[in-house]
């Protein structure tokens, strides 16, 4: 089976490799890229490992990146002399990875092709790996179980539209979960899932999700003239931030501002697209539609802003949550198209009311905690975010109450990152 899962991955990575090369260009990462895909990693970085506890975390994007830091600082507390490494396949994700705070090196996620893993893993030479939410690389797994390093699932979930598709290839993966020696899903929903694919029971804990420990992420200070400029710029304005927007919201979301506008609310549009090659796309989009917009990058010099400006395009990295601060509701994207939703918790780490589209699979348990605690309001249309938003214009007494439920909720299901931290601080010491 693996004979067959290797030659097959052989041929996939006759594309996927260009493609992963092409893809890195605007990041700068291109050739770092696929030299880690291929399990090379600097030498000076290599050696700053030796000699040290290693432990291996590995998360495939943004998401799983913030979601993992917990852990991350958790791991550094217990075992401060340890050394983090965090891997992730997308290039947004590395980059957060490489910012981050307690991590020692990151890393490109192999490829999972025998040779290449096995090359990887004698080069960082892990003690334990944490594989965070439900990345199943069989080789990966395989080997590592083979060269005795324990595997750690944590902050598990599958989701119930995945499980259909897993539970097809029970067959296959059942012996992966097998090589486990814990597995923390976030939910009992997650739990009884993961159980009815062959993971055996002993191993599986319903520990929480480590979203929920996350600290308020931050961009840094703002430059007191840009500041300057964003305050004269929002005045009097009712501000809402569409966040992390995918491909064919964005001119949803325009077309909900013009209906505030015409409706008499001073609607003003944050838009931040998920991904950096939509930049481009929606200011065309934006020029093409005679919305008068400004772009976030040309702040920098705090030259003055039209005062007819409505809409304020995010073209930058890692500033999602400033403008998150800023809005007075945020809806938060990939969910008004069948793409699962991004992360709902961070608008309401900050007080915010949050709102979202039908299409949340990715998110469904906290959406679910969302709106049964009065924190989230859910919209199947454009139409129906016009009306949302235009109650929480005209009531502010009602964006303050869902904030502060928002808040509460987030205290109360703190403490997944310790309960994980315990399962592996045994494993560390057995």
């Amino acid at each position: 089976m693996y004979l067959l899962y290797d030659l097959t991955l052989l041929v996939a990575g006759l594309f996927l490799l260009p493609y992963a090369f092409f893809k890195g260009l605007p990041y700068g990462h291109s050739l770092a890229g696929i030299r880690q895909r291929l399990g090379f990693y600097p030498a000076a970085d290599l050696q700053a490992l030796r000699g040290n506890r290693v432990f291996w975390i590995h998360a495939v994007s943004v998401g799983e990146v913030r979601a993992s830091l917990p852990l991350v600082k958790a791991l550094k507390r217990q075992f401060p002399d340890s050394r983090i490494v965090l891997s992730g396949m997308t290039f947004t994700g590395h980059q957060v990875a490489r910012a981050a705070d307690g991590v020692d090196l990151a890393v490109f996620f192999p490829f999972d092709f025998s040779p290449i893993v096995k090359r990887a893993l004698r080069a960082v030479n892990p003690d334990l790996i944490v594989i965070i939410e439900t990345e199943i690389w069989p080789n990966f797994i395989r080997l590592a179980k083979r060269g005795g390093i324990p595997l750690v699932l944590a902050n598990g979930r599958i989701s119930q539209k995945s499980f259909p598709r897993y539970l097809a290839l029970k067959k296959f993966v059942r012996p992966l979960l097998e090589k486990f020696s814990v597995i923390a899903m976030q939910d009992a929903a997650g739990a009884r899932r993961i159980r009815a694919l062959g993971a055996p029971a002993q191993l599986v804990q319903v520990t929480g999700n480590m979203k929920f420990d996350l600290p308020p992420a931050t961009a840094g200070p703002v430059d007191p003239a840009q500041h300057d400029v964003l305050s004269d710029m929002l005045r009097g304005k009712f501000v809402w931030v569409g966040g992390s927007i995918r491909s064919g919201e964005a001119e949803i979301l325009l077309h909900c501002h013009r209906t505030l506008i015409e409706q008499g609310i001073p609607s003003f549009l944050i838009l931040a697209p998920r991904h950096p090659h939509r930049f481009s796309t929606v200011a065309e989009l934006l020029k093409k539609e005679a919305v008068p917009f400004v772009q976030r990058s040309s702040l920098a010099a705090a030259a003055p802003v039209a005062e007819e400006t409505q809409v304020l395009l995010v073209d930058t990295v890692g500033e999602l949550t400033r403008f998150y601060a800023l809005g007075q509701a945020i809806f938060v994207g990939a969910s008004l198209v069948p793409l699962g939703g991004h992360n709902l918790l961070e608008p309401a780490q900050l007080g915010k009311p949050v709102l979202f589209g039908p299409h949340i699979f990715n998110f469904k348990e906290i959406a679910k905690l969302l709106l049964e605690c009065g924190a989230g309001l859910k919209v199947n249309s454009g139409e129906e975010l016009v009306e949302k938003l235009a109650v929480l214009f005209a009531d502010q007494a009602l964006r303050t109450e869902m904030g502060r439920a928002g808040l509460a909720l987030i205290r109360d299901n703190v403490g997944a990152t310790e309960r994980t931290l315990a399962s592996i601080r045994t494993i560390v010491e057995s």
